[in-house]
């Protein structure tokens, strides 16, 4: 790395608050190994108080809280805010009414809903996409290093796509930040071309970081 280059990434990483330090771990994220098995709450992704009991329920929010972005090199590749309402009622794209969260990202506006029951909840419409099922974010009882595939359903112009994709757990505990619980996990769509991302999610924070290592597009 040239000095020049040494200096603009140092400025990148005060810019989205990732030292070099952290750079070396992409999650940030210290792994407790001795949790092997975890039922993750919803409530991991609206960054409300985790519940005393294993129930999966969209609890009432509205809230927005920052993100970090980065490539696995650890510099980084985007800093944004992320908003989440409801829950609201959405009629989906195979007719199904279902409660959902509105939820704003930096590229986008999403729905997103519990989409494979104790599973995984995911995306049911992207204003960049348009109406959708799949599986992003685990929940339910999950494993450590557990992998997970699902098929996600496109509808647009009037036809219905497919892609296969998978989430695998990377840390199921980990400390963030100072904060005990997060989890790590990588989803990605399974035919190498596009998507490929991995997420920290942390109690009472949400989302607190976006690792990329395959923009989708």
């Amino acid at each position: 790395m040239t000095p020049r280059t040494s200096w603009a990434a140092a400025a990148l990483w005060l810019a989205v608050g990732v030292t070099p330090a952290q750079a070396t771990d992409w999650t940030a994220c210290e792994h407790e190994p001795s949790v092997t098995e975890r039922f993750l709450p919803v409530e991991l992704i609206n960054g409300l108080p985790l519940p005393e009991q294993r129930v999966l329920q969209l609890a009432p929010v509205d809230r927005s809280y920052p993100f970090t972005g980065v490539y696995p090199s650890g510099e980084p590749a985007m800093q944004g805010q992320t908003t989440l309402k409801g829950p609201v009622e959405f009629r989906t794209g195979d007719g199904r009414t279902v409660q959902a969260y509105e939820r704003a990202v930096p590229q986008a506006k999403e729905v997103i809903a519990i989409t494979f029951p104790d599973e995984a909840m995911g995306r049911v419409y992207d204003s960049r996409a348009g109406l959708m099922h799949e599986a992003k974010f685990p929940i339910g009882l999950w494993k450590q290093g557990e992998t997970r595939h699902h098929t996600a359903t496109y509808f647009a112009a009037g036809r219905t796509g497919q892609a296969r994709t998978s989430i695998t757990i990377e840390k199921l505990q980990c400390r963030y930040d100072g904060v005990d619980g997060a989890v790590a996990f990588r989803w990605k769509v399974d035919d190498g071309r596009r998507g490929d991302y991995g997420y920290v999610f942390a109690p009472g924070r949400g989302l607190v970081r976006v690792i990329v290592y395959r923009r989708a597009g």
